[in-house]
């Protein structure tokens, strides 16, 4: 998981076909994303080259959106409950988050 803290992950051929796992991409899915060529994601998992530097904060953004929607996917029904429970009509996500940590 990716802390707001942290400047930039290290993209290596792991951390990138995990994330590409992770969201279910094919190596075309996000090679049309990065705005690249099939080759290059190819080469990048496969450890023959470097993530360029170029595509690296396009990486980070999807990896932050991914972690983003991965916390909505899991912290919505205690959400749901707390607004059920409290009739209430809006909620504090992050209070909800931080509260289930």
């Amino acid at each position: 998981m990716l802390d707001n803290n942290i400047q930039q992950l290290d993209w290596n051929k792991e951390s990138l076909r995990d994330l590409r796992l992770r969201l279910g991409w094919s190596r075309s899915d996000l090679a049309r994303r990065l705005h690249c060529s099939i080759g290059d994601i190819e080469a990048w998992e496969e450890g023959r080259r470097s993530v360029e530097s170029s595509i690296r904060g396009d990486l980070e953004i999807i990896l932050r959106q991914a972690e983003a929607c991965s916390d909505e996917v899991k912290y919505t029904p205690a959400a749901e409950n707390e607004l059920d429970k409290n009739a209430l009509e809006q909620i504090d996500f992050t209070r909800v988050k931080a509260e289930l940590k």
